[in-house]
């Protein structure tokens, strides 16, 4: 990788989401930028703040413990972990709002992707 300035896009995609309460799966995320080439995320922070409907922050996840994790770094790659922060408390069925922005190792700052999420009751106990 370069070190010339990565192009990341400035409008960052929208992906809707269902989370179903009590699931431990967790949410892989590869960066690339505009050209297809993985963003290296070494040094890099990344956070995650969960909205609802009155725009009050619901639920934060973020690296440093927090349900956010740079899994593979320098492939781009880190991990949401949803249920480990505790989603146990968000209320069933109402919509809710996200943003996923990561801080790169030299201080820019991205906004990866962006959307809904529904959050779903388990269905077997």
């Amino acid at each position: 990788m370069t070190q010339d300035a990565q192009r990341l896009s400035l409008r960052p995609p929208v992906v809707e989401m269902e989370w179903y309460r009590g699931a431990t799966l967790p949410i892989v995320v590869i960066g690339k930028d505009e050209d297809g080439v993985v963003v290296n995320l070494t040094g890099a922070t990344a956070r995650m703040q969960v909205k609802n409907a009155a725009g009050t922050v619901v639920l934060t996840l973020q690296t440093g413990g927090l349900g956010i994790v740079l899994t593979a770094p320098t492939l781009g790659e880190l991990t949401i972990s949803p249920e480990s922060v505790g989603t146990g408390t968000l209320t069933l069925g109402n919509l809710l709002y996200y943003d996923l922005k990561v801080t790169l190792a030299d201080t820019t700052v991205y906004p990866w992707f962006r959307g809904t999420i529904t959050l779903i009751d388990k269905i077997t106990s």
